[in-house]
């Protein structure tokens, strides 16, 4: 059964809630209410919530989608950053005993353990907020992002949005665009389309070393439209320049080294990664990719 009847409801209910919280909502803000029941319908469908799932939404807002969410889950945990928003969700669903609201910043508070991650997140933690949920355990996560920042999220090498956030994403899951949602279907209306994505985790991670391997991809991609090579001169030409001597025979055998950084695929990326870590040693490749991270 869906949990709004028709979009007229959900606009009503949104509206009365700012209207009793004395809110107008900023674009700058980023407080833009999905009013769309078709959308809400379509994100709980994805989910296939069952009775012993735990979901997880972060940014509850004015709980349109928590509605929903609990319908079926065992448990539902809010995290919500706006103490007006917060105290309205817990008047609203404190006396459920499946929704726990949690008051706080969603980057920096400790996640519960959670089986779906189900949310429309605030844009600008897009980025902090993914690579944080990938730190967790779960099954599936059904978010809306920006549109722009969700086609970065399975953009292949050699195109526009191929990036580091679309190679440390897909080493560490399986991302897919499932439908896109019109400025329309919020109030007020963005200047931007959305993007409802699916995100599972892979059961096994590609690249060990990730911490350093993130570092490299970082170095790298900081210029992405140059060849490896030239970005790895340079980076040589700097360290002496500071006393650090490196290998003189560094980028011998180094391979992939005429093509820019943007064409490279993961495999061929970590195939570079490893020979260099070799050639230049554990401690002195620890204290360069430091330095060129921070």
């Amino acid at each position: 059964m869906d949990c709004w009847n028709s979009s007229t409801e959900l606009r009503n209910y949104i509206f009365e809630g700012l209207k009793q919280l004395q809110i107008k909502p900023s674009n700058q803000r980023g407080q833009n209410f999905l009013i769309d029941a078709n959308i809400i319908h379509f994100q709980i469908k994805q989910a296939d919530i069952h009775s012993k799932d735990t979901i997880l939404e972060i940014g509850g807002g004015l709980g349109n989608l928590t509605k929903c969410l609990a319908q079926n889950a065992k448990k539902v945990y809010v995290i919500e950053n706006d103490r007006r928003m917060f105290n309205f969700l817990n008047d609203k669903f404190g006396v459920r005993s499946n929704i726990e609201i949690i008051y706080g910043d969603a980057v920096k508070v400790d996640f519960p353990s959670f089986t779906k991650c189900i949310s429309n997140i605030p844009f600008q933690i897009s980025s902090p907020i993914t690579f944080k949920l990938l730190d967790y355990s779960f099954d599936l996560g059904i978010i809306m992002y920006q549109k722009e920042f969700a086609q970065r999220l399975f953009a292949k090498p050699g195109t526009k949005d191929y990036s580091r956030i679309a190679v440390m994403i897909q080493l560490r899951a399986v991302c897919k665009y499932l439908k896109t949602v019109k400025p329309t279907s919020f109030y007020p209306p963005p200047k931007i389309h959305s993007a409802i994505v699916s995100i599972q985790k892979l059961k096994k991670e590609l690249i060990k070393d990730l911490n350093n391997f993130s570092k490299f991809n970082t170095l790298l991609f900081t210029n992405k439209k140059k060849t490896v090579r030239n970005i790895l001169v340079n980076l040589m030409k700097r360290k002496v320049k500071q006393d650090i001597l490196l290998p003189s025979k560094t980028l011998e055998t180094v391979p992939h080294l005429e093509r820019r950084v943007f064409t490279l695929t993961i495999d061929e990326l970590n195939e570079i990664f490893k020979i260099l870590k070799k050639r230049i040693g554990e401690d002195l490749w620890s204290d360069i990719t430091s330095q060129n991270t921070k």
